[in-house]
Formats: structure tokens, C-alpha cells, sequence
């Protein structure tokens, strides 16, 4: 009786062992699992934005891949289109770019009745 005793506190105290250790790893593999999108869950203006941004530095690099020749018109017609995202989401962009033979620069605005958010950035050709 008292060998049987001995194997259920092995048991147990096994148990307990694995459940700390899966605990504690746990706790230092959660944070890396996880993707942070609250700040956009709170403001839709910075995600706009940020995709707005992204998709104008996508369209200088497809069209210099694609036809370089296309360039202005492209990001004419991109700033168009993201214009009237905004527009419609109730947001007012200001979109604007300088077009040289080594690079594009951008000065971008997006306002809402919260916030302005503003960016100046250069993509390289």
C-alpha cells in the first residue's frame, strides 16, 4: 500500500511540474505569437493612412518594373482613387508627389475631426 502511496505523489507532483513548465513557456512565447492591431482597432485614420502609404510606394516599384514610362500617370491616378477613399470615409487627403529621374517624394496629409497624421517619404526609382 505504501509503494502505491509513493507512485500517486510521483504522479501528481509530474503533473504539476509539466503544468509550470507549459505555463511559463507560455507566458514567453505568447507575446511573439500575436499581431498588435489594437492602435488600428481604435483609430481607422492610421490604418488608411499607413495603407495608403504602402500601396503608393508599391505603385512606384510595379510601375518601374512594369513600364517606367507610366509613372505619372499611375500615381495620378492612384492619388485619385485614395482621394476618394478618403472622401468617402469623411477624411480629407492631401496627396501630393514630385516625380525626378533618381526618385519620388511624397507629402501626404490625412485629416479627420480627431486626427492629422503627415508624411513626407522618398522612394527611390
Amino acid at each position: 500500500m505504501h509503494s502505491l502511496s509513493n507512485k500517486a505523489q510521483f504522479f501528481i507532483l509530474t503533473a504539476v511540474v509539466f503544468a509550470g513548465f507549459f505555463y511559463i513557456l507560455s507566458k514567453y512565447i505568447t507575446p511573439y505569437s500575436f499581431i498588435d492591431t489594437s492602435k488600428y482597432a481604435y483609430s481607422q485614420e492610421i490604418f488608411l493612412f499607413n495603407n495608403i502609404k504602402e500601396k503608393a510606394i508599391k505603385t512606384v516599384k510595379i510601375t518601374q518594373q512594369n513600364n517606367p514610362d507610366d509613372l505619372v500617370n499611375n500615381l495620378i491616378n492612384y492619388r485619385n482613387y485614395a482621394q476618394k477613399i478618403a472622401r468617402d470615409n469623411g477624411y480629407i487627403l492631401f496627396f501630393e508627389f514630385t516625380n525626378t529621374t533618381t526618385s519620388v517624394s511624397f507629402n501626404m496629409t490625412l485629416s479627420s475631426e480627431k486626427i492629422k497624421l503627415t508624411s513626407s517619404f522618398i522612394v527611390p526609382r
